[in-house]
């Protein structure tokens, strides 16, 4: 796990969730995970999902979301966390 749980992050913008969802993979946004750009919250919880892809569950936003979608906000994490999600 990069981030831990109880971190505050950012979702990514509308213009990165929508290059996810055209994307081909299995781990694409839901329909109502789009309206969560660029927004804030908190994670709730972690899971690893295929191919050791780590997977998250933020207060309040539907679905599981791809680290790759969020951005931690929190400066109290380890500078490595941070690095990895810019």
């Amino acid at each position: 796990m990069r981030i831990p749980v109880g971190s505050r992050v950012r979702i990514a913008g509308a213009q990165t969730l929508g290059a996810a969802l055209r994307s081909p993979g299995e781990r694409r946004p839901e329909p109502g995970q789009m309206v969560w750009a660029g927004r804030d919250a908190r994670i709730v919880g972690y899971r690893q999902g295929a191919g050791s892809r780590a997977l998250y569950a933020l207060q309040d936003a539907p679905g599981l979301w791809s680290e790759e979608w969020i951005a931690p906000l929190d400066s109290r994490l380890p500078p490595a966390a941070r690095a990895a999600n810019p």
